[in-house]
């Protein structure tokens, strides 16, 4: 958890991957009741399930943050940019500035297919975003008993910074238009 005014950490994104429905679960259940003792904030946890039929179901812990990071729509950036392919997400809808700021802040081409290879159907898989090894040791350690394949990588703290400086400049964009986009050609 950084303090306000602090230098922005280079949060680790860690994915524990398991290969059944509903250890990601239960392991993150245990994690949101540890969130004091842990020191990391509940929004910073995510459980992803793949069903057998290949569908998604996601299970983000958010609420507004003001003036900082918030990983619930950081969270359905990152499954935007692993989960939904390029056709699929429409080029207007001004996301791929935003997935390549994420993709950048490290989720690069290699680790993207690493998380995909993981959660094949009939598996799960627990999201982590955590301020440094020690808090990254420390988490990995309570969650043994849950097993799963952990995968790290270090996020780029300036890109994170330039997510977040996007992100809050959308959202006072949306607020100043009463959450509507000007028609077209109406200046």
């Amino acid at each position: 958890m950084a303090e306000k005014g602090a230098p922005l950490l280079m949060p680790t994104l860690v994915v524990l991957a398991y290969r059944d429905e509903t250890s990601a679960a239960a392991a993150g259940e245990q994690v949101q009741r540890l969130v004091r003792h842990l020191r990391i904030e509940p929004d910073t946890v995510a459980v992803v399930r793949r069903d057998r039929d290949g569908r998604f179901h996601l299970t983000t812990n958010h609420q507004p943050v003001a003036g900082e990071l918030s990983w619930g729509i950081g969270w359905m950036l990152v499954f935007a940019l692993l989960f939904a392919p390029p056709p699929d997400r429409q080029a207007d809808a001004g996301l791929d500035a935003l997935l390549e700021l994420v993709a950048a802040g490290g989720l690069d081409g290699r680790v993207q297919a690493e998380i995909r290879e993981r959660l094949g159907p009939g598996t799960s898989a627990l999201f982590l975003a955590l301020d440094g090894e020690e808090q990254t040791d420390r988490l990995v350690d309570v969650l043994g008993p849950y097993g799963g394949q952990a995968l790290r990588t270090t996020m780029s703290a300036d890109r994170l910074a330039a997510l977040q400086e996007a992100l809050h400049g959308a959202a006072e964009a949306l607020a100043l238009s009463g959450g509507r986009d000007p028609a077209r050609g109406s200046g």
